[in-house]
């Protein structure tokens, strides 16, 4: 699931930010409240460079747990952010505004748009940097960061380039003549040519006859003579528990024609992997390895096939990170003509290397399977595969010159969890990660915004849905707010908070007790628990829409008092 943080509200952006306890990589809080913030020209060129834009929020505290502390004034912010827009950063960005109320001050909503891939990167007009932005910041991109924005103005075409001192005797035979039989076997025009033919037309070699990139890349003996990154890096990270400066561990690093690179990296997967016993519909258990064979296949082929082959990136290879709780798979270069949210799309995308895309579909490995399929499919393989195993979807990021993918590791749920979760009432239509939550709550374990997502990678604003959902179905209850709200097993499933409390605010369980003594005004609930007189009015105002208090009407705004209803 993707999340788009230029389309959220602002109720949603409050909670998000709360429930993450800092910014995230699409939003960027500020106070503003004492006046117009620091130079926002490195955030808006940032925004501009990422894939969707991003959000710029003025009047939230960050440093305040992100309360509302409103904007000194709204239209001059809005008109000294649009104006940086236009003059602090070239090409100049198209922002929008909202203006909402929150907590009765008023918080400023900027939309920034990015840029056309033709206009990337968006720069500081003063200083001429170009940023791109981390998990909660902005950072100053490199000089070969800079050349792959400029090389993804146009198509590209890198994958065509002759490679220097190669030549036709540098590919591999055998995988040459399974090549050539399947370019023969799927067309007839091809069938009626010559080898060198064959492979000019599709671009193995040039029309002067040297190898091109794709080509070498493909089927070359060893291109990695040439075109040393070209190759895939991979390792095991320390676990939670090893001992502090332990090293990562089985560092490999796969080389040769990218068939066989394939083949080396799924077979270390399953080497640094455990065995699992899954159960069937019959009740019969068989081994499978920890993460499908064919979802990692395809992600390891996208990796490789999709990778950014021009010079600029030639500093860098696919990386394969085997983590305690994911496999992590990353290559240079972004996505192409597509966004995140239309991965997996029935009609295909772009391929970011057309010529060796086209090569990769009549390439087989040692196996004999081929690289790719050609029909864009590979990602929908990889979501039905880890659907059937009884995992979550992968997680893709894109950075826009570079890519990740990320594959949650969990363990199965076993057959007595399966039968507890198909009899409660109100789980049908539940994702496999709220199915795996519910699991884990009816073991004692309890779920935070952030544990979810430690667990399963996914956005803030997924893991928030997922969890409200389950207590809106009574499978879960709520209880604090904000960071600090914990989600454990509801009435629905069997859990024993009362459901009464399942809104719970932060410091509400305080006010509580002091209200059990009676009613009380504002001034004596913030003299009797020590709080602030904004955080008694936050809990007060979100108990009375729970109906956990209800207000005593008094003389005047201050003569208000309140009281328990229960």
């Amino acid at each position: 699931m993707y999340v788009n943080y230029v389309s959220l509200d602002v109720n949603d952006v409050v909670d998000l930010l709360r429930a993450e306890g800092s910014d995230v990589s699409g939003i960027e809080a500020k106070a503003a409240h004492e006046g117009y913030p620091r130079d926002l020209a490195p955030t808006l060129s940032a925004f501009g460079n990422m894939p969707g834009g991003g959000l710029i929020v003025l009047g939230l505290d960050e440093r305040a747990g992100f309360d509302v502390v409103g904007v000194y004034d709204a239209a001059n912010a809005q008109m000294r952010l649009g104006a940086q827009a236009r003059d602090a950063v070239t090409p100049p960005l198209q922002v929008s505004f909202e203006t909402s109320e929150v907590d009765g001050n008023s918080v400023v909503l900027a939309r920034v748009r990015d840029l056309p891939a033709t206009d990337k990167p968006c720069q500081v007009v003063e200083t001429g940097d170009a940023y791109l932005r981390s998990y909660d910041g902005d950072y100053r991109i490199s000089e070969f960061e800079r050349q792959g924005f400029v090389a993804n103005r146009g198509v590209p075409r890198h994958d065509q380039a002759p490679v220097e001192g190669a030549s036709r005797e540098d590919l591999d035979d055998k995988l040459l003549g399974i090549y050539l039989a399947n370019c023969r076997g799927r067309s007839r025009r091809l069938g009626a040519m010559t080898d060198e033919e064959i492979l000019r037309h599709t671009w193995v070699l040039n029309h002067e006859g040297a190898p091109t990139v794709a080509g070498l890349y493909a089927l070359g003996a060893y291109p990695q003579t040439f075109l040393p990154t070209l190759s895939i890096t991979a390792s095991v990270a320390p676990f939670p528990g090893d001992p502090p400066g332990t090293r990562s561990s089985d560092i490999a690093r796969f080389d040769g024609p990218l068939p066989e690179q394939l083949d080396q990296a799924v077979a270390w997967v399953r080497r640094n992997t455990a065995t699992r016993v899954r159960f069937g519909a019959d009740g019969h258990g068989s081994d499978e390895p920890a993460y499908p064979t064919d979802a990692v296949r395809e992600l390891v082929a996208n990796a490789l096939v999709h990778r950014d082959l021009g010079p600029h990136a030639l500093n860098q290879r696919v990386t394969m990170t085997l983590k305690h709780d994911r496999l992590v798979i990353s290559n240079p270069g972004g996505l192409l003509g597509l966004t995140v949210d239309q991965l997996g799309a029935r009609s295909g995308g772009s391929a970011r290397n057309q010529r060796l895309y086209d090569i990769s579909q009549d390439v087989q490995s040692e196996l004999g399977r081929r690289v790719i399929e050609g029909i864009g499919s590979g990602i929908i393989t990889v979501r039905e595969s880890l659907a059937s195993a009884g995992m979550t979807p992968p997680h893709f990021i894109d950075a826009g010159i570079h890519f990740v993918a990320i594959v949650p590791d969990h363990a199965l749920l076993d057959p007595d969890d399966l039968r507890w979760l198909a009899a409660l009432p109100g789980a049908h239509g539940l994702s496999d990660t709220q199915r795996h939550a519910l699991a884990a709550m009816r073991h004692g374990e309890s779920w935070t915004n952030r544990s979810l997502r430690d667990r399963f990678p996914m956005d803030s604003t997924v893991a928030r849905t997922l969890l409200t959902d389950l207590a809106e179905r009574g499978l879960a209850v709520a209880l604090g707010d904000g960071g600090a709200r914990v989600y454990k097993l509801g009435p629905s499933a069997g859990g024993a908070v009362s459901p009464a409390y399942s809104a719970l605010p932060t410091h509400g369980e305080t006010i509580l007790n002091v209200l059990t003594g009676g009613p009380h005004d504002i001034k004596s609930i913030v003299k009797a628990t020590e709080l602030s007189d904004r955080q008694v009015r936050y809990a007060i105002n979100r108990m009375l829409d729970d109906a956990l208090v209800e207000k005593l009407e008094g003389p005047g705004r201050q003569g208000s008092r309140y009281r328990r209803t229960n």
